[in-house]
């Protein structure tokens, strides 16, 4: 009985070792990406905002699908953040990311965003960018 148990409990976890198969992936092993860019009011940095990631991935073969916001980071006194992105469950592939944004003295607003490919390892092998203008975005630049 006990040798029979311990040959279960080797071969469970050796498939947990396996690099590449959906299971190693929803076990934990890291899929990530980076989002950069730089929040303006009509073209002026807009410094102490708040950044998050909203993250969409629902490809076959996952554990189940992602659907989770990332931060939220501060942009710095040029108005740039960078966000890693590494959400659990996710698989390697494409994954679309929108930017939530709450400045100073402005409504919270969610931005479209683009698509991210996440891949595995750290650090983060693909980044995109989305910038904002807040003031372009509720139309009062001139």
């Amino acid at each position: 009985m006990s040798r029979r148990l311990l040959v279960c409990l080797a071969c469970l976890g050796s498939l947990g070792c396996v690099e590449g198969g959906d299971l190693a992936i929803s076990a934990g092993a890291p899929v990530t990406g980076a989002v950069r860019g730089t929040v303006t009011r009509c073209g002026i940095p807009v410094p102490e905002t708040d950044v998050r990631i909203h993250v969409v991935q629902a490809e076959s073969g996952q554990a189940r699908p992602v659907d989770t916001r990332v931060g939220p980071v501060t942009t710095d006194r040029s108005g740039r953040y960078v966000v890693e992105v590494g959400p659990s469950f996710a698989v390697p592939g494409p994954a679309t990311v929108s930017l939530l944004v709450s400045a100073p003295n402005a409504p919270d607003q969610e931005l479209p965003g683009a698509t991210l490919e996440l891949r595995l390892g750290t650090p983060p092998v693909d980044t995109i960018r989305l910038d904002a203008d807040l003031g372009l975005l509720v139309g009062s630049c001139r």
